[in-house]
């Protein structure tokens, strides 16, 4: 009885872990639920209970569907490294190719199913979204490994995340499309300072990333130019939202101080000191967008109940 629960158990671990990749599912529907709170126009939180669960179990399947098929296509190549294989169930022989392809299948479907009975236009996002997860892993798109087309889909993707959340939410308003277009530009930054620190691995291995094809030097000029503009589109954020009161001011002004210290810290000389502080500096400003959401739905409430 005890080996069954066991043998269950390490099924459900596999799954998790080395199938749909559990942690990066949350980590990327949390971006999401920060445009899903962006798009709530009430703290009416009973009216959001339906919509909050079309949003949690349509972006479960649509993260999972991606990781999958990320595994799936990247099997035979991390059969092959020893330092991928174990967090690939498939390259791992632990799920099989047809198992997994059935169950990607499922999350296909439960995407849609679950989107179409809420609202048309979430329904077409959906599949859009699931086109993304698909074009990120599957020849003859396979984004991930054509240079430039790499970064532009991780804009895409985290772009298209927090105006999902958004739309799910019932409202998309000029916070939303600011506040997701700076956080794509943001997620390029970290994407291309990856293919700096991978350089050597990548180009022993044949793997063509936007490093490897540039060359090192122009990908280091290209981390500098998106972390500027990365910072151009901090600006509009920090002038409409991150100055609206003295909570917003406070949590910009710490961001700015421990960014600074954080460059000041940091003697990677292959990495520009302006990275570390658009990254602390960046998260303080986008924490201070959501703080003052808030507040204009708390005082919108307070009117509420006033009249």
């Amino acid at each position: 009885m005890n080996n069954e629960i066991d043998e269950k158990k390490n099924i459900v671990l596999v799954f998790l872990t080395g199938f749909i990749r559990l942690r990066g599912v949350v980590n990327w529907s949390a971006i999401s639920f920060v445009g899903f709170i962006l798009g709530m126009y009430s703290l009416d939180l009973s009216s959001y209970l339906i919509p909050f669960l079309i949003f949690l179990v349509s972006t479960f399947f649509i993260m999972s569907f991606t990781f999958a098929m990320n595994n799936y296509y990247d099997a035979d190549s991390d059969r092959e490294n020893p330092r991928r294989m174990h967090i690939n169930a498939i390259a791992s022989g632990r799920i099989s190719k047809q198992t997994g392809i059935f169950l990607i299948l499922i999350f296909v479907f439960i995407s849609l199913f679950v989107s179409i009975l809420f609202k048309f236009e979430v329904f077409l996002f959906c599949v859009f979204l699931l086109f993304l997860g698909y074009a990120y892993s599957a020849p003859p798109l396979r984004t991930k490994n054509r240079p430039i087309l790499d970064i532009i889909w991780h804009f895409l993707g985290f772009f298209s995340y927090v105006i999902w959340g958004s739309l799910i939410a019932g409202s998309v308003g000029i916070i939303n499309w600011l506040f997701a277009i700076s956080l794509g530009v943001f997620s390029c930054i970290d994407q291309v300072d990856n293919h700096i620190k991978d350089y050597s691995f990548d180009k022993n291995t044949g793997t063509t990333t936007y490093a490897v094809w540039a060359g090192l030097d122009i990908a280091k000029t290209t981390l500098k130019m998106i972390i500027i503009l990365h910072t151009i589109f901090l600006i509009p954020l920090i002038l409409l939202y991150s100055l609206s009161s003295l909570s917003t001011i406070l949590i910009i002004s710490g961001g700015a101080i421990l960014g600074t210290i954080k460059a000041k810290s940091k003697k990677d000389s292959s990495v520009p000191s302006l990275y570390y502080f658009s990254a602390v500096f960046g998260v303080a400003v986008y924490l201070s967008c959501i703080v003052y959401h808030i507040n204009i739905l708390l005082g919108e409430q307070a009117l509420w109940l006033l009249t």
